[in-house]
């Protein structure tokens, strides 16, 4: 590259030098502007000294109109995860919060949701602690027949309870992959025998990993866990401090539709005889029906289901108590979520049992949710 330019700057040089030498010399100068007389009968001679431009190697030869280079289309952007609360990745309508209802979200977002539940015919409540201890009707028992004096729950038996929670749930991201959350359940309890109460039940908080995070899927590890908040005396709590590791799963197949799904075991620490271990597992569908640019809404599907790996219960038909383990309890929740922008949401849906075994037997669910 050093030669060739040198050469090009020396044959440059060489071609400047020759014309001014044509311009300066007299004769040449006479040539160019004056006609000679003629010597003899031959015709006068004109030179003209101009040499063409060269042409340095390498480039093509100049025709005179100016190339336009014609502009070049960036690829379209990749989507973006760094700012937790704003997009999913499958274009501008997408929310990042996920559309189930039941079913945590494994995607790590800035988030506060206020829920209201109204559940009816919880027909075991004491089952293995997991609604609230167990039955205070076994504290005036003699231990011999069975009697528990350190059983936590309300004075009298239950074979029907209702209630309604009012929870709010704040959870916040720390980078695309880490969230923490805290959640704070107030319960209004209808039992048929004991008294109607209200209060603080038992607040849960914890963190949340997505060791997957992708544009359209995540997987994530959550661990959650309760503590003992709530007025077990009254029905209001389990007395008992409760672990509950989740596997959760979100994956966007389509620019409408997405898929939920989770893994958990709930764990009694520390509780009575009746206390134990519930693993509970569910798959949810969301599908963007109405997909405006400011209001989007579709329907939500979800399959919920319990099974009791140990703790007991009380029969309260029977005046017994039964051996909680291998319980098993499914529900189907069907509802519809409404987008309003891209921060603010609104579910409404309704769950139900499918098995004769169940917490409750109707569950009625609204929610809002505001992500930012």
């Amino acid at each position: 590259m050093l030669l060739r330019s040198l050469r090009t700057a020396l044959l440059g040089t060489s071609t400047v030098s020759l014309l001014v030498l044509a311009a300066l010399s007299p004769r040449a100068h006479g040539q160019l502007f004056h006609r000679a007389p003629p010597a003899t009968d031959c015709p006068p001679v004109f030179i003209n000294p101009v040499t063409p431009p060269v042409t340095p190697p390498g480039k093509p030869p100049d025709s005179g109109t100016p190339s336009v280079t014609p502009p070049v289309t960036p690829p379209s952007a990749a989507p973006d995860f760094s700012d937790s609360g704003r997009m999913l990745a499958r274009g501008e309508n997408a929310f990042e919060a996920p559309g189930s209802a039941y079913i945590d979200g494994a995607i790590p977002i800035n988030m506060f949701r206020l829920r209201f539940d109204a559940a009816y015919n919880d027909n075991r409540p004491d089952r293995a602690e997991f609604f609230y201890a167990k039955c205070g009707c076994f504290r005036g028992v003699p231990v011999a027949q069975g009697g528990d004096p350190n059983a936590k729950g309300p004075p009298l038996s239950e074979s029907k309870v209702d209630y309604q929670d009012i929870s709010a749930y704040l959870e916040v991201a720390l980078g695309k992959r880490f969230s923490a959350f805290v959640d704070v359940p107030y319960r209004f309890l209808n039992p048929e025998v004991n008294d109607n109460v209200n209060g603080f039940s038992d607040i849960n908080f914890g963190v949340k990993y997505a060791f997957v995070a992708e544009n359209d899927l995540f997987l994530s590890f959550q661990f959650r866990t309760w503590v003992p908040t709530g007025d077990s005396f009254r029905g209001l709590g389990t007395d008992h401090v409760s672990l509950e590791p989740e596997l959760l799963g979100h994956w966007q197949a389509s620019e409408r539709l997405s898929v939920d799904a989770e893994l958990r075991d709930w764990i009694a620490v520390d509780g009575s005889d009746f206390a134990g271990n519930v693993l509970r597992y569910g798959v949810g569908v969301s599908y963007m029906m109405l997909d405006g640019p400011s209001l989007r809404s579709g329907p939500v599907a979800e399959l919920v289901g319990w099974t009791v790996l140990s703790g007991k219960e009380s029969d309260e038909v029977n005046g017994t108590v039964v051996d909680a383990a291998g319980d098993t309890i499914v529900n189907l929740k069907l509802g519809v979520r409404t987008y309003f922008g891209q921060r603010n949401d609104f579910y409404v849906g309704w769950g139900h049992a499918l098995t004769g075994t169940h917490w409750y037997k109707d569950l009625l669910r609204v929610e809002y949710r505001l992500v930012f």
